[in-house]
């Protein structure tokens, strides 16, 4: 591999606060939130946003494309995803996965890239429940399997490369659906060289098919706890509820995918994100994520997705009581005792 032809992409980014990520390697990121001081959010929705532009000081002089493709990027409607566009050409980074238009079309980025011309396409799967558009103005494309190929054939002999990046995924999930498995492998079978997928905010597997490489997830590379977010909004802009949301191991977790854009040899790293810091770490035992596994049967496999969301959805639980116990009241009521029952005393 050459450094000079490889990209690095890495998953999703909330750039809360000023990191030094040490890298030497031109990088790909999905920026998971508009970078906006104010404003009115999009109402009946969890809404992330940063307030100030730490882009720059966590990546320095290689952050090289932004996808803006996904369910948040339109939380804080136009005004926040001008703003955001206005931070990154400040940084000189280019970015995708916005269209100007209502065409329909999937408005690829094609950028040269050390004699390399790449195109990057963006589309977002409805089941992540995003704002596709505000207006008119501005629109985020959909996940449409046979659409997106016919576009990539049209570009296909003008370009070197093809990326796809797909906003997709169940959240919390180490395991891509059957589905996305599917599809993922007929966009490679249709043109595609790369498929980059987010969302999960937990790492899946990474594989080659064919001539390409599918990354399922790459999982969260920047994302804090989310403590007391006002969130759903009303029209007026007033909040309606708070969120919280801790991290667990797996949403620290994410893979680092360097690829070299000439001959699409690559290599993996690990990333942990914890106490502000981005740590690259070894490989364990425990890391069976990384490899997808032989889908034997579709009923089988559901299965196996089940439990494993249960089981994170306990760890998750029992994480939250030690850190912060409490009896629920329907129990504490059941506990408690009637005046009745004291004069009996």
């Amino acid at each position: 591999m050459q450094k000079n032809n490889s990209l690095l992409f890495l998953g999703d980014v909330v750039p809360y606060k000023r990191f030094k990520f040490n890298n030497e390697i031109k990088t790909v990121i999905n920026l998971e939130c508009p970078i906006y001081k104010a404003g009115l959010p999009q109402s009946g929705k969890i809404n992330l946003s940063v307030n100030e532009n730490y882009l720059g000081q966590i990546f320095g002089q290689n952050l090289f494309i932004v996808s803006l493709g996904n369910n948040h990027i339109m939380d804080y409607g136009n005004e926040g995803l001008e703003s955001t566009i206005s931070e990154l050409e400040k940084l000189n980074s280019s970015y995708f996965g916005i269209n100007g238009s209502l065409t329909g079309s999937y408005n690829p980025l094609v950028i040269p890239f050390n004699g390399i011309s790449i195109a990057f396409f963006s589309v977002v799967c409805q089941s992540t429940s995003p704002v596709l558009t505000i207006d008119g103005d501005y629109q985020i494309s959909t996940l449409n399997v046979e659409t997106l190929i016919d576009q990539v054939r049209v570009i296909r002999s003008s370009v070197q490369r093809v990326v796809v990046y797909i906003h997709w995924g169940t959240e919390e999930s180490s395991y891509p659906e059957i589905t996305e498995i599917n599809d993922a492998r007929r966009l490679i079978e249709n043109g595609v060289d790369i498929v980059i997928g987010s969302h999960a905010h937990a790492p899946q597997p990474i594989e080659r098919y064919k001539n390409g490489i599918i990354a399922y997830n790459l999982g969260n590379f920047i994302m804090p706890d989310l403590v007391n977010i006002p969130t759903y909004f009303d029209d007026k802009g007033s909040p309606q509820s708070t969120y919280n949301k801790r991290t667990m191991i797996w949403n620290r977790i994410s893979w680092g995918i360097v690829i070299d854009m000439s001959t699409l040899e690559y290599r993996i790293h690990k990333y942990l994100f914890i106490k502000n810091r981005i740590l690259r770490v070894p490989f364990t035992f425990l890391d069976r994520y990384l490899r997808l596994q032989k889908v034997e049967s579709e009923e089988v496999y559901t299965d196996q997705i089940k439990r494993h969301l249960t089981a994170r959805a306990q760890w998750r639980r029992l994480i939250n009581f030690i850190l912060h116990p409490h009896v629920p009241e329907n129990y504490r009521r059941r506990f408690q005792r009637r005046p009745e029952d004291v004069d009996k005393i």
